[in-house]
């Protein structure tokens, strides 16, 4: 890899990009899937157990089969949505953000400041089809995110795939 390559990216986040990368954050930790799973074992559970009574479903039972999906609904809709409105209320973060990737880590910023991130501040890097996240170490509930539509060419996001690859490896 050249020692000298640096990419500058320039974006303004929007509510959508928030939404998404909240649902995608969560989806990605580990505790969310296993409770994910749980809920889906008792959704199931619950459901076979009313479908298959001859009693009369209690309303415990009404709650905990609706209790899953409407959880997973909340998670997944209702508070990334709340947070994204807060976001975009918040001008330093609906704010155009520049990123300036080099061997030395990246430096992101806006015109309220700027923040400095080494590469060994970063634990990984989730890869979607629309955006990429960079999970911060230390603080697993801390990430900086990246619209892959910010690319304005394919050697572009190479370089960008290079320099965090190959930084995020050693």
């Amino acid at each position: 890899m050249d020692q000298t390559q640096t990419l500058t990216l320039h974006y303004t986040p929007e509510k959508n990009d928030y939404i998404q990368v909240l649902r995608i954050f969560f989806l990605h930790q580990t505790g969310s899937r296993i409770s994910l799973g749980f809920l889906v074992i008792i959704f199931v559970y619950m459901l076979y157990n009313v479908a298959t009574s001859a009693v009369t479903v209690s309303i415990f039972e009404i709650i905990l089969l609706l209790f899953p999906p409407v959880f997973v609904a909340y998670i997944l809709f209702v508070q990334p949505r709340g947070i994204a409105d807060k976001a975009m209320a918040n001008e330093q973060l609906a704010a155009e953000t520049t990123w300036e990737l080099g061997e030395q880590g990246v430096d992101i910023s806006t015109s309220f400041g700027s923040t400095h991130l080494n590469w060994e501040d970063f634990s990984r890097m989730v890869t979607t089809k629309e955006y990429y996240l960079l999970l911060i170490k230390g603080n697993q509930r801390t990430f900086r995110f990246l619209p892959r539509k910010v690319f304005t060419s394919p050697q572009e996001q190479d370089t960008f795939l290079s320099l965090v690859t190959g930084h995020l490896k050693k």
